[in-house]
């Protein structure tokens, strides 16, 4: 009797079964791609941090080396323009882990660097701050800056 029911009944799957398979698999999707581009977004905002940190360091090194005068633009930092270079040129070219680099010379004593995704939301929630204090701020939804709290 089971042959005969397999003769009418071929084996497969019924509409329902696949429609079943394929909800499962988007309630996984729709559970599963917002912890991934969160976890994009922190491994950013990590990477980020100690970027501006080696650049903030990078900062300080020149300075101590000129005679205590902060450069005037990053690429005070790049070859030729400084032997040894400081910082390669992808800080100023191009971004950085998702994040757009911008320095601000304020005078021989003071500078500002001014940190922020390039496409907020998508590759970052987080703008940072850097002056000569060393203390790396940060902000979300907007540009960070010297009152804001320090990055832990």
């Amino acid at each position: 009797m089971l042959n005969q029911k397999n003769k009418f009944f071929p084996k497969g799957f019924t509409l329902v079964e696949i429609m079943v398979a394929l909800s499962i698999i988007l309630v996984l999707a729709v559970l599963v791609i917002p912890n991934i581009l969160r976890s994009r977004i922190n491994s950013n905002e990590v990477t980020t941090v100690s970027n501006i940190s080696s650049l903030g360091k990078a900062i300080q090194q020149y300075y101590m080396s000129n005679s205590y005068k902060y450069p005037q633009t990053l690429e005070d930092l790049v070859a030729p323009n400084s032997n040894p270079p400081y910082i390669t040129r992808d800080f100023i070219d191009n971004a950085k882990s998702g994040y757009l680099y911008q320095y601000q010379y304020v005078d021989e004593d003071k500078f500002r660097l001014l940190v922020g995704p390039k496409s907020p939301g998508r590759t970052g929630v987080r703008y940072f701050y850097l002056n000569e204090s060393g203390l790396i701020r940060q902000k979300e939804g907007g540009a960070a800056s010297e009152t804001d709290p320090v990055v832990q």
